[in-house]
């Protein structure tokens, strides 16, 4: 009538898989010490199991026990941490389809491989109170980036010609590289090897004595210096900016548009454009307009390629973009930056710049200027020459006032200038979020350090602790 308390769970439990209850079968067999210390009377009339097993017996019923609920735990775990197909877990979104493939009229440059690029790495910055992921420092994007890939799949590059890379994908910049005239496609345009001029291109200022003032390649550590001898000089100009190093510096952007000074593109990594492809071209300028854009919160609509190096192809797909190029006057050149290797001094800088004074009266129209505020070097020799032009009877103005154009950003300067409010986008504020809006409205998401091996530590975080519960009560058990 009495019966000891451990076959009262088994038959109680009827559930439990086999291999627990016969490995607590041989617990009670006493091939193991109970648990609890049991009246010798109980133990005595303790019935004797069917089976009466050896010791090797015994150890593999236990394994098979320990495994057994390891197996049925997992299957729980799956089917609780794990949603069906085609529904979206606790928390997430549903799943977003692939963007849209590139316009088939786009044309596709020359490639010698089929393997994808490798990708570029990236940094995370904080901008405006915001983690943003942006590409490495001076590294040309990666085109197979599904941010890049929704770029590209919004433009219409029909128009774009089928011209390829210059000089089979090489840097171009040099005129050395660009071979024989009868080499050059007739529909080319080229800037580098034939210093042709677009009828889009901003190459000079309408107005008679007007100088357009630029620095390119900034924002660096030394620009802050640049904008206070143009503060002390009471003049404006433009800056084509890096946009790889707009978000190293983003305050110092701040600054430049805060003192009123006007901001353009001057591509994310600074290559030379005509030697990428099609996408690579596109992710160059999109990138520095996302950075731009998350900095200041406005659009700029002009663009300066790199070492003037611009085609038919790069001006079509910048203007697909939405923006105009703009190079500097021919021969118009301050060679500051030879300042760097040592070839040139500062006094060979005033000396072009004295050149130009003496030119300006017999020319019909005003000229634009190349100067840079990257280095030490070129600042110094910017501060000075600033300093001489204002005694000078030229006019100096920014690009956009060069050309007549008040309203130089695609927003309204009032209502989104986000160096003075700190939000982002164009909103005037800012929600902290970690979202962001790219050139094309298109909503970035945060960057919530979510992955999926993120998920796969969740699952196993939460699969440990019950299997050692488990587990832990077996070898009770047994």
């Amino acid at each position: 009538s009495h019966r000891p308390t451990n076959w009262l769970l088994v038959s109680h439990f009827p559930c439990l898989p086999p291999a627990l209850s016969l490995a607590y079968s041989v617990r009670v067999d006493r091939t193991l010490p109970p648990l609890l210390p049991l009246p010798k009377s109980v133990l005595s009339s303790t019935p004797h199991p069917p089976w009466k097993e050896s010791g090797n017996l015994t150890l593999n019923m236990k394994l098979l026990s320990v495994i057994t609920l390891l197996v049925a735990t997992v299957g729980i775990q799956q089917t609780m941490g794990h949603p069906a197909a085609g529904t979206a877990g606790p928390g997430k979104p549903p799943a977003k389809p692939n963007p849209p493939p590139a316009n088939p009229a786009y044309p596709n440059p020359p490639t010698t491989t089929t393997k994808p690029p490798p990708a570029a790495p990236s940094q995370t910055v904080t901008i405006n109170g915001k983690q943003l992921v942006y590409p490495a420092l001076d590294i040309t994007p990666n085109t197979n980036d599904p941010v890049v890939k929704q770029w590209i799949s919004t433009l219409n590059l029909s128009n774009v010609p089928n011209l390829g890379p210059s000089n089979g994908g090489k840097v171009n910049y040099n005129p050395t590289l660009c071979g024989p005239p009868t080499v050059i496609a007739p529909n080319q345009g080229s800037w580098t090897c034939q210093k042709f001029v677009a009828p889009d291109d901003i190459a000079d200022c309408p107005d008679k004595y007007t100088w357009g003032l630029t620095y390119d390649d900034g924002p660096s550590e030394f620009t802050p210096t640049l904008l206070a001898a143009l503060a002390a000089n009471k003049v404006h100009a433009t800056f084509f900016v890096v946009g790889s190093r707009v978000v190293s510096r983003p305050e110092v952007l701040k600054n430049i548009i805060g003192q009123g000074h006007n901001v353009a593109v001057h591509t994310y990594s600074h290559p030379s454009l005509t030697s990428l492809s099609n996408e690579q071209v596109v992710a160059e300028l999109k990138w520095t307009l996302k950075a731009i854009k998350d900095v200041i919160g406005l659009t700029p609509k002009y663009m300066r390629p790199p070492f003037g190096d611009t085609d038919n192809r790069v001006r079509a797909i910048t203007k697909a973009v939405g923006l105009t190029t703009v190079i500097w006057t021919d021969g118009f050149d301050t060679d500051d930056w030879s300042l760097t290797t040592g070839k040139s001094t500062i006094n060979d800088v005033l000396n072009i710049f004295n050149s130009w004074v003496v030119k300006a009266p017999s020319m019909p129209r005003g000229f634009l200027v190349l100067e840079h505020d990257l280095f030490k070097q070129t600042v110094d020799a910017a501060v000075v020459v600033i300093g001489k032009a204002t005694k000078t009877n030229l006019i100096i103005k920014t690009v956009p006032q060069c050309v007549g154009d008040n309203n130089p950003y695609l927003e309204s300067v009032g209502a989104s200038n986000t160096a003075s409010s700190g939000g982002s986008g164009g909103s005037g504020g800012s929600s902290g979020t970690g979202n962001s809006t790219d050139t094309d409205g298109n909503a970035q998401a945060a960057d919530t350090g979510s992955s999926p091996s993120n998920g796969v530590a969740l699952a196993v975080h939460a699969i440990i602790p019950i299997t050692s519960v488990i587990v832990g009560s077996l070898f009770n058990f047994i």
